[in-house]
């Protein structure tokens, strides 16, 4: 996953060749360092900001080291579904009238909660109707008072582009481009809804999740079969949470433990504020002081204490769904920066990464075994030890099994005789696969925000191609046995259920 971040360094190269500095490839890591400024507020944020461009706008991204593994059974879901409601405004913006408002709020969730616990405790009990109409009387009436998608909208107004937000296992981040001059108006808007988010339509707003979880996973053979995956490759770690939440407890999740959640873990500690363009960083610097600073710092709760135990054992299941067949092969390992991890970006480079990858010549050209195959290296996160994952779509002829024992055959073989040539060309590609995708402020943005978040340290991008480039043969012969092995492995097989079994 690292690679979506890293090969950002060429491309920065680029830019240091474009302004008249004299870089190559290895020079960029230190452009960045050179050129990045980190700053701690008092209250515990950092602030990263890079000056480049001409063009005078910026790339906005705020992010919160929070995201569904820092929930719990009763909260899963919980992270994504306040990225939504931070998008309602506070008790000044979003709100015709917030006194009259107020009044509503607090019977919406007096009702909202008893409603919840009574379908919990006593979902037979006849209170539940009446309390089901009360609550739509009442969110009618509130309806009168509020100002839909108010961000947006002044956004919209302002030149701003880009507008959004996203949740993650590892972090939630939100995220706009604007013209330089409205830094101010950024500061001010995004400052306040921190400050004091109101969670209005929060039981609209609920229920559109539960809909948006049945149209991503409910009606998806392989959304269905990798959700059960990770269930099963993380018996103890939360990583098992699907971001979304689980389809019984989002209509049960209650606002007073959302609320809760927000204020344990939306903390100046864990938030970092990325600004890259055109800029005068230490007026910069002065803005976000003016409206973060004061922002209250409160306890940080800690990393996750549970580690996922050692498997000594293979783990298999078989899912049935009217879908076509799907094969996932997955095992565990260590996350970043342990240099294993740079070895399976590059290991996943040379098994699946395009048309000249191992797999694909072996399984889709010469076999004709797969419609595709594919790689992914730390999945579902990268905060914690994660999975390095082999996904295969077989055709209708072949079966799945035949399949797992012929990427078995190629890791093999990849273990035994992977060439320097096949790694340089990995190295090539992690290195450069992405630069189009790159050549702005938003995406020099996400690159630092990424690393500052995640890893506590934006300067392990400036490094990561130079740690790849240190990686040999007999590293990744060492990480394959090591990690790629049957004690370590986790199979599912998605089967499709109109055939018989």
């Amino acid at each position: 996953m690292k690679r979506i971040y890293a090969a950002i360094i060429l491309f920065v190269s680029l830019i240091c060749t474009s302004s008249g500095y004299s870089a190559n490839i290895e020079d960029a890591g230190e452009y960045l360092k050179k050129n990045v400024i980190r700053k701690r507020l008092k209250n515990g944020i950092t602030l990263l900001m890079l000056n480049r461009g001409f063009s005078p706008t910026l790339a906005f991204e705020t992010a919160f080291r929070v995201g569904s593994a820092d929930e719990s059974y009763r909260t899963a879901g919980a992270a994504h579904l306040l990225e939504h409601m931070l998008f309602k405004g506070t008790d000044r913006l979003g709100t015709k009238d917030y006194l009259k408002e107020k009044v509503l709020l607090k019977e919406i969730e007096a009702v909202g909660e008893t409603l919840d616990r009574l379908k919990t405790e006593d979902p037979d009990n006849s209170l539940i109707p009446q309390l089901e109409k009360k609550l739509k009387k009442l969110q009618a009436r509130e309806r009168k008072y509020i100002i839909t998608s108010p961000y947006d909208k002044i956004y919209t107004a302002e030149g701003g582009v880009g507008f959004n937000a996203s949740t993650s296992r590892d972090k939630t981040g939100y995220y706009i481009r604007l013209p330089s001059s409205k830094l101010e108006l950024w500061a001010k808007l995004e400052s306040e809804r921190l400050r004091n988010p109101v969670l209005r339509e929060y039981y609209l707003e609920r229920s559109n999740v539960l809909e948006e979880r049945l149209m991503r996973y409910g009606s998806s053979g392989e959304g269905r079969i990798f959700e059960r995956f990770l269930a099963y490759s993380f018996i103890a770690h939360p990583y098992r949470h699907p971001i979304i939440g689980w389809k019984s407890n989002i209509p049960l999740l209650s606002i007073k433990d959302v609320r809760e959640f927000y204020y344990r873990y939306y903390i100046p500690s864990r938030m970092t504020i990325t600004i890259v363009g055109k800029q005068d960083t230490d007026h910069t610097y002065g803005i976000i002081r003016k409206y973060f600073e004061d922002i209250e710092s409160r306890p940080d709760p800690g990393e996750i204490p549970v580690k996922e135990p050692p498997m000594n054992g293979e783990i298999r299941f078989k899912y049935y769904y009217e879908s076509n067949p799907y094969l996932i092969i997955g095992w565990h390992k260590p996350t970043f920066p342990s240099k294993d991890d740079y070895i399976f970006d590059i290991v996943s480079e040379v098994l699946a990464g395009g048309k000249s990858s191992r797999l694909y010549r072996s399984l889709v050209i010469e076999k004709k075994m797969v419609a595709s195959v594919s790689s992914w290296n730390g999945s579902p996160g990268a905060r914690y030890n994660n999975l390095f994952i082999i996904y295969a779509v077989p055709k209708r002829s072949y079966n799945p099994e035949k399949i797992e024992k012929e990427i078995y055959r190629e890791l093999k073989k990849l273990s035994l005789n992977i060439s320097d040539h096949e790694i340089k060309k990995a190295v090539n590609k992690l290195e450069s696969e992405i630069v189009f995708g790159l050549d702005s402020n938003r995406g020099l943005a996400r690159l630092l925000s990424y690393y500052q978040t995640i890893f506590g340290n934006w300067e392990y991008a400036a490094d990561y191609i130079k740690v790849l480039k240190s990686i040999g043969r007999d590293d990744i012969k060492k990480a394959i046995g090591k990690y790629l092995n049957d004690r370590n492995r986790i199979v599912g097989i998605l089967y499709d259920s109109r055939k018989k079994k």
